[in-house]
């Protein structure tokens, strides 16, 4: 009985201490598990997956897009990788690869597959075959941070995938996935590994690339292409065969698929257009940039700038920088920064066409047009080619040969110095300087600086500049920014009208009028093109521009040291290439459409301005309506002569039977030059004219300030120059002090400080003086 007792007694304390022991294991399970979850959330509350994503962003290589979107540049990334981000939507032969491959619970788990993850420790707790049960939401997880393998860190990654879960869409999932996956050495992201292993787009991957993009970031023993061949094709030839009971393809598809080989060896990216690339990236944070170049025109003119520049470097001549823009649009086609991206020797990493240069002639055709909309010169009015004085500034012809009188036309086609200058100071040089400033927008504000030099190219501008004035002469006057995205081209922007459709065509058909280097002379009426060249003080810069309805071609050539050189010029240097790189367009329409802004006016036909004496001969010519109207010719006067064509005035008995008669009558310096040189002036100039100016003091100006150093005696002498048509001896005066008499055309005074008069009488009596300021510099 006692026994019975102690039995039963020990049974209670048994089922006493089961109890407790359950008690105790239930504690420790709840706060196993309180322990978990807190960890659980406290894994799940560190994750910002915006912030994450960012950082992964980040880690992408830039990428260089062309108009079609197909990649024309790409540059490693901080880890020395390749590694792009596709812009294109995930094919559904790769998609379905991956999801066969790696996930095909994909579309149902929550991030974790429950079932894999069991499978997966049974069979690692009984020895099998191991496998680690990672979803395609897991290895996401790992990219994002990714850590050493172990249970604990496994356990960070299956949190970390429900917060993903929760917060991005599978298509999200799969994207950030494949575009973060290795692909062997330093290949990361499908679309890098679709560029460098097929050379296409992933969108046109075949089901047997596709299923090889699917087993190689699974693979890491066989992950490089170039090695392994035998073992990667039976791994994908696996996944086809499953893919093919799956019926996501057909028996030919299939039969095809098994037999296509493996790529041998990867190929390198494009790099074109590499300075645009590193200018749209710096400071940006995007990673894709969709440009609006021309991919394979880029490539050839690139290559035609190259072999262009070998020859060039015979002569000295080191850089090349050249842009093309279509009209339409103002989207850059091809931006060639230098000669050679990776030229270190020669500088070839500047980006010359951001370079500010002096521009040389190549501003005179926007004078040209600005002056026919202000009615102060159409194509055929005449101005004078003679070497004059502007205050202090003396400028010359390049050619240093002279024309007397040219027509504005002629001056522009053989670009001369002085007609330009002349018309800048008629127009105003900082009205002219505000001008430019309004079509490309720069920020300098001091016209001031420059003065008449303007025009003769002082003010520096870079090509990415001159490409905006001369696309907005092609779109007759409209002037817009340049557009380098394609985002950008789709805003509706209208730009800025500046000069007038008609002032626009005039100047475009008679740049389209200058003789080209070498043999394309005999054929430009095949292929009209208007273009302008210019070279800057001292062979530093040379410059050729060309335009068709179609398109505008900027190129500059030179040192991007800024050394000059004696074979440089715009026509040779610059010129040659242009039409080098006209011979690669194609082009539909050469020649530009006359406008409705032009009509038809009269002016005189020996001068070329508007005409108010009904005896001169006119003929027609197109003027713009919307310019102000051309101004009278200032080369004709009025006169009275007796019946035997002699000028006479109200002093002469005559004169109450006068006849009015009208006589050219050009400026005294033109017909004083054309006597010294010797030229026919008989049809210009009659002597016997009695009311004809003979004399004129052409330098010192009135009013002027002149600036002078001092010698070594602490004086400098004045070189006064005057015109005397007649040869005539002439007297000088200085503030009424004689000086002497000659007939010279210039004479070397010493003149003090201060205010000074020179005075000049000739031996009929005519009286000439001007009136100016001395200073000298200490």
């Amino acid at each position: 009985m006692s026994l019975l007792k102690n039995f039963i007694k020990k049974i209670k304390n048994i089922k006493v201490l089961r109890s407790k022991m359950i008690m105790i294991l239930a504690a420790i399970s709840a706060a196993l598990f309180s322990f978990v979850m807190i960890i659980s959330i406290k894994i799940y509350r560190e994750y910002d997956v915006e912030l994450l994503k960012n950082q992964i962003e980040n880690g992408y290589s830039v990428s260089l897009l062309d108009e079609n979107e197909n990649i024309i540049g790409v540059y490693i990334n901080k880890e020395e990788q390749w590694h792009i981000k596709s812009p294109y939507k995930i094919p559904e032969n790769l998609k379905l690869s991956v999801l066969t491959f790696e996930d095909k619970n994909f579309d149902k788990h929550n991030g974790i597959d429950f079932l894999a993850l069991m499978r997966a420790i049974k069979n690692n707790f009984l020895g099998k075959k191991k496998s680690g049960a990672s979803t395609i939401t897991m290895q996401v997880a790992k990219i994002i941070s990714p850590k050493q393998r172990n249970y604990s860190n496994k356990f960070r990654e299956m949190i970390t995938s429900i917060k993903l879960e929760n917060n991005m869409t599978k298509e999200e999932i799969l994207s950030l996935y494949l575009n973060n996956a290795p692909y062997g050495g330093n290949i990361v992201g499908y679309g890098t590994a679709s560029e460098l292993y097929f050379r296409k787009k992933p969108e046109k991957l075949t089901w047997a690339e596709a299923a090889l993009l699917a087993v190689l970031p699974n693979s890491p023993g066989l992950i490089n292409v170039e090695r392994n061949s035998e073992a990667l094709i039976e791994k994908r030839n696996n996944l086809l065969k499953r893919l093919h009971e799956k019926k996501y393809m057909d028996d030919t598809q299939y039969r095809l698929s098994v037999n296509e080989p493996i790529p041998k060896t990867r190929y390198p990216f494009k790099n074109l257009a590499p300075h645009l690339g590193r200018r749209l990236s710096r400071g940006n944070p995007d990673k894709i940039f969709h440009t609006t170049i021309d991919g394979p025109f880029q490539e050839r003119i690139e290559k035609v700038v190259k072999d262009y520049a070998d020859f060039t470097a015979i002569e000295g001549i080191s850089n090349i920088s050249l842009l093309i823009i279509e009209n339409e649009t103002n989207n850059v086609k091809v931006y060639v920064g230098s000669q050679d991206f990776l030229d270190f020797d020669k500088n070839g990493q500047v980006d010359g066409i951001i370079a500010k240069r002096s521009p040389g002639s190549i501003l005179k055709p926007f004078l040209y047009a600005l002056s026919i909309d202000q009615g102060l010169v159409a194509p055929q009015s005449k101005v004078p080619d003679v070497p004059l004085y502007f205050s202090n500034f003396s400028p010359q012809n390049a050619s240093k040969r002279y024309s007397g009188m040219v027509e504005m036309r002629q001056a522009l086609i053989s670009s001369l110095n002085i007609p330009f200058v002349h018309l800048l100071q008629e127009y105003g040089d900082d009205k002219f300087f505000y001008f430019l400033k309004d079509a490309v927008e720069f920020n300098e504000d001091n016209p001031d600086q420059y003065g008449l030099s303007l025009i003769l190219g002082t003010k520096e501008m870079s090509p990415e500049e001159v490409g905006i004035l001369y696309s907005g002469l092609a779109n007759y006057g409209r002037f817009k920014k340049l557009n380098y995205l394609q985002n950008d081209s789709n805003e509706e922007a209208t730009g800025k009208k500046l000069i007038s459709s008609g002032a626009s065509y005039l100047t475009l058909q008679t740049i389209k009028n200058l003789s080209r280097p070498g043999i394309t002379d005999y054929y430009r009426w095949r292929n009209p093109i208007s273009w302008k060249t210019g070279t800057s003080y001292g062979r530093r810069d040379a410059w050729a521009c060309g335009v068709t309805p179609e398109y505008t071609v900027v190129v500059w050539v030179g040192n991007f040291t800024g050394a000059s050189n004696n074979n440089l010029s715009g026509v040779v240097s610059a010129g040659r290439l242009l039409f080098n790189v006209f011979n690669e367009i194609s082009i539909k329409n050469n020649n530009f459409d006359r406008p409705e802004d032009l009509y038809t006016i009269k002016v005189d036909k020996l001068t070329g301005y508007r005409n108010e004496f009904p005896q001169v001969e006119t003929q027609d010519i197109l003027y713009p309506r919307s310019a102000k109207p051309l101004k009278l010719s200032p080369y004709y006067k009025r006169i009275f002569v007796n019946d035997v064509d002699e000028e006479i005035d109200s002093r002469s008995p005559d004169f109450i039977n006068r006849k009015e008669k009208i006589v050219i009558n050009y400026p005294l310096e033109v017909i004083n030059y054309l006597i010294r040189e010797n030229m026919d002036v008989s049809s210009i100039y009659d002597e016997n004219l009695v009311s004809k100016r003979t004399i004129k003091i052409i330098y010192p100006t009135n009013n002027l300030s002149i600036l002078l150093p001092k010698d070594f005696d602490g004086e400098n002498n004045v070189i006064v120059k005057i015109a005397n048509i007649r040869n005539q001896d002439v007297y000088w005066y200085l503030d009424n002090e004689f000086l002497g008499k000659d007939k010279e055309y210039q004479k070397e005074i010493k003149i003090p400080n201060g205010e000074r008069v020179i005075t000049i009488m000739s031996e009929t009596g005519e009286i000439e003086r001007v009136r100016f300021n001395i200073q000298r510099t200490q």
